[in-house]
């Protein structure tokens, strides 16, 4: 009994590693942002642009450009853009996307898409989620 104990307390020690605990926030928070960039895109009756790079990820109603002002989709907090930082030590597959009216994945040029999309998270262990490319659900 002892032995089985002591086995799974150095599996768990492992995993609770403030690493693993960075990497994993960080990809529930991007998994619930690009869900909502889908769900503001329907609502709002317009494209919204998921832009993903080294050190952030916002939501805004273009592909380039400030990101500001108009051009920010508000997070449901009121905060403009809504950004994700990316941690220190994590890393995330660097895209730009957007969800058109109808809430379909589509590229940043507004192109349909052949694939689905798996962006990455990866830091202290390895994360995916996908977003389909015809219907644009999101899935973890």
């Amino acid at each position: 009994m002892l032995l089985i104990l002591g086995i799974l307390s150095v599996f768990a020690v492992s995993r609770m590693s403030t690493g693993f605990a960075a990497t994993r926030a960080f990809h529930d928070q991007l998994l619930s942002q690009v869900q909502f960039a889908r769900k503001a895109a329907v609502a709002q009756g317009r494209g919204v642009f998921v832009r993903i790079d080294a050190t952030q990820s916002r939501l805004c109603y273009s592909a380039a450009g400030a990101c500001s002002g108009a051009d920010a989709v508000a997070a449901p907090s009121g905060e403009a853009p809504f950004r994700v930082a990316v941690p220190s030590g994590v890393t995330a597959t660097a895209v730009t996307f957007q969800f058109d009216a109808l809430g379909r994945y589509r590229t940043a040029a507004g192109g349909a898409t052949s694939a689905p999309l798996v962006l990455t998270v990866a830091g202290d262990g390895v994360l995916q989620f996908t977003v389909e490319h015809e219907t644009g659900y999101v899935r973890p």
